[in-house]
């Protein structure tokens, strides 16, 4: 897969995604599953109440925090078999109560724990210094998101209802959030006709 800049996000393999799970906690489980299926930012996923998920209708619907845009997700298969098998009692109950509680940045906040929980599942976050001469993680709980919208456009599916199901307004932003692979680019290449005999 091609590297994004070096000051965009990369995203995560769908082999790096199961062994983010295989070193998860139950509550992180349901946080990953959420941001690949979904792709909320870690404050939306925590901040989710099962008021949220409507598993007759088969779908997820909330507002982001950032945006205030309400957007509607159908459910994923292995996300809603996961979710029947936590399901709350309680509609106003948090689908990660423990989480919800955690702030999200600081020394033990919930994004220092991603990071520790990427390092049990041996996959490295790709730090490089920034043009502030700051770290920054290529690799993070939000590229989560990241990999849900290329995952998408990596299987055809168009800008238009990327961007609904990601929230994103603006082509522009919505592109930065889209890392195409080769594999789709050299099957389009080789639709084209051919010119020789």
């Amino acid at each position: 897969m091609p590297r994004a800049k070096s000051n965009e996000r990369d995203v995560f393999s769908p082999s790096d995604v199961q062994a983010l799970l295989g070193a998860a906690s139950p509550e992180w489980k349901t946080a990953i599953l959420v941001g690949y299926y979904v792709g909320p930012r870690l404050s939306d996923v925590v901040s989710l109440t099962w008021e949220s998920v409507d598993l007759a209708e088969g779908t997820i619907v909330y507002t982001q925090g950032k945006t205030g845009r309400k957007v509607e997700v159908p459910i994923h298969p292995d996300l809603e078999e996961h979710l029947l098998s936590i399901a709350g009692d309680s509609p106003r109950g948090f689908l990660c109560p423990t989480l919800g509680a955690t702030k999200i940045s600081g020394r033990s906040g919930l994004s220092k724990r991603f990071a520790a929980l990427m390092a049990t599942a041996g996959i490295d976050q790709r730090q490089i210094q920034s043009s502030r001469n700051r770290k920054f993680s290529k690799l993070s709980y939000h590229s989560l998101r990241h990999s849900f919208s290329s995952a998408l456009a990596n299987v055809g599916i168009s800008a238009d209802v990327r961007m609904k199901l990601t929230g994103h307004k603006n082509l522009d932003v919505h592109q930065r959030y889209t890392h195409v692979q080769l594999e789709p680019l050299r099957r389009a290449v080789a639709l084209l006709p051919k010119l020789s005999r």
